[in-house]
């Protein structure tokens, strides 16, 4: 009898140190983010999500900023075809390039993470959310123009600083 009760107690013991789990990884990762619900939004939408571990989810997002970066990046382009104004114009030609330099900053975000160097990734991923910060910056020069793209510039730069609050600090 005494031997139950002490299997008892340390059976109690043992569940209060188990750290809570909802048992969805997806949820846990995310609560950890700078926003839940985009962060799950995101994750759920890709199929290799229900298979990934946590280092597997954050690459998914990581790979989602780069897909945002590629595809502001082709809007860029079009509204470059199709802009006559040249002021423009000489903004978008500045947003393509501080475009085409966040992809390749989130090129090298992905290499590093995959790596574990949370210090390198971490300045990549700064340089690629600088180049939305420059491309809207451009807009607001004398003669001030209406930025065609300031949501998406507004969104990737927070999906990217909602990718970053996952990341493990440097060490």
């Amino acid at each position: 009898m005494y031997s139950m009760r002490k299997l008892i107690v340390i059976f109690f013991i043992s569940l209060s140190l188990i750290t809570f789990s909802s048992g969805d990884l997806i949820d846990d990762v995310c609560r950890k983010s700078r926003d839940f619900k985009v962060c799950t939004t995101s994750l759920r939408a890709d199929p290799k999500s229900s298979s990934a571990d946590e280092k597997g989810l954050i690459r998914i997002l990581l790979q989602q900023c780069l897909a945002k970066a590629t595809s502001i990046y082709n809007e860029i382009v079009n509204l470059l075809k199709e802009t006559k104004e040249p002021v423009l114009k000489e903004c978008l030609q500045i947003c393509k390039d501080n475009y085409d330099g966040s992809n390749e900053d989130l090129i090298d975000s992905i290499k590093y993470f995959d790596a574990s160097d949370y210090f390198s990734l971490k300045i990549s991923a700064a340089g690629a959310t600088n180049g939305a910060v420059t491309c809207e910056e451009a807009f607001t020069e004398p003669p001030v123009r209406k930025s065609p793209i300031k949501s998406e510039n507004d969104n990737f730069a927070d999906f990217v600083h909602l990718t970053m609050s996952l990341i493990p600090p440097p060490k």
